[in-house]
């Protein structure tokens, strides 16, 4: 069974059984997801973190670097990391 509990009505016990990523605190959490046992203890569990939409992710970096600049997926990358084509040019150069 899951059970979806959102961090703010997290108590302390629950929050005692949980073990953060490096770097992250409660206050980036927004859901933890708990699977029980029948008996109700805690099986497994999984944390939802906030993400910064401005951060981009290694699959836009690799679109910008290395994919056509025609293509659909490197125009979405180069407007989510609110690049110019100069910055795109200049990082590409670098890597040859």
């Amino acid at each position: 069974m899951n059970k979806l509990i959102l961090a703010e009505n997290l108590t302390k016990e629950q929050k005692q059984q949980v073990i953060l990523t490096s770097g992250k605190t409660w206050n980036d959490v927004i859901t933890v997801n708990f699977q029980l046992r029948k008996d109700g203890s805690v099986a497994n569990y999984s944390v939802d973190y906030k993400t910064d939409a401005t951060s981009g992710d290694v699959v836009d970096a690799m679109s910008l670097l290395f994919a056509d600049k025609h293509s659909k997926s490197y125009q979405a990358a180069k407007n989510r990391a609110n690049v110019s084509n100069e910055q795109v040019n200049s990082a590409r150069r670098l890597l040859k």
